[in-house]
């Protein structure tokens, strides 16, 4: 069911990434370059984990498993550029100061600086859950795949995704309540809520991943096409 399920949704962020290529194609918009390589990342990390069990625990699938997280510790932040990008392509004049960009900018280097000791400090472990067969940093004693497995504790908590999931979340609220475009919100609210216990038990905090960075993706279509509607009018 659950490999099934992760299949899936990397058939969905595949989606997602070629929504991405045809905004950029149509548009030139350097945010949505930007975002090729974390919803790559978003496709990448459901895809091994959905074959994990048809591969089977080894060397293999462990270095397969790595690029899943080194995509995510230096890029899953770049929402945030993609917001202060949406916040230009709304119209706020107060977004349109270079000094606005830069501050979104900054905050996702700094959640990339946080992130990159992982790249030294941490293993990857198998770790066997529902029919899922997968590596990952931590091992709850529920995830045992052979008896002598010990408990690898969790880093704590993501402070870079809760930071990210929070400015989309305010974001997306700023345009929900001036532009009337809730999906940004919808999908980053949606994304806390099933990163929290119970939900997350059942991994639909990778279902939430879709809903965030689906939120951001058509929110950059949604106000690239108003953008170049307003400026087709001022021709």
């Amino acid at each position: 069911m659950f490999t099934t399920l992760f299949l899936i949704q990397a058939g969905v962020q595949l989606l997602l990434l070629f929504w991405l290529v045809h905004i950029y194609k149509a548009t030139g918009l350097a945010v949505a370059l930007a975002l090729f390589i974390p919803q790559f990342g978003l496709f990448y990390d459901n895809f091994i984990v959905g074959i994990g069990r048809f591969v089977g625990i080894g060397d293999f699938l462990k270095a397969i498993s790595w690029p899943r997280f080194w995509i995510h510790w230096l890029f899953g932040a770049w929402l945030i550029i993609a917001c202060g990008a949406i916040l230009r392509l709304a119209g706020f004049a107060w977004a349109q100061h270079k000094g606005v960009m830069v501050a979104f900018c900054a905050l996702t280097a700094s959640l990339m600086v946080l992130d990159l000791p992982y790249f030294w400090t941490t293993n990857l472990y198998p770790v066997c859950e529902f029919d899922l067969v997968r590596y990952s940093v931590q091992v709850p004693a529920r995830m045992f795949c052979f008896p002598d497995q010990v408990v690898v504790p969790g880093q704590g908590a993501p402070i870079a995704s809760v930071i990210t999931c929070l400015v989309v979340i305010g974001t997306g609220f700023v345009v929900m309540v001036k532009r009337r475009f809730p999906w940004m919100f919808a999908g980053g609210l949606l994304m806390l809520i099933s990163a929290m216990p119970p939900l997350s038990a059942w991994k639909l905090d990778n279902f939430g991943e879709i809903l965030i960075a689906g939120g951001c993706i058509w929110g950059i279509a949604h106000f690239a096409g108003a953008r170049k509607s307003w400026l087709a009018r001022q021709a």
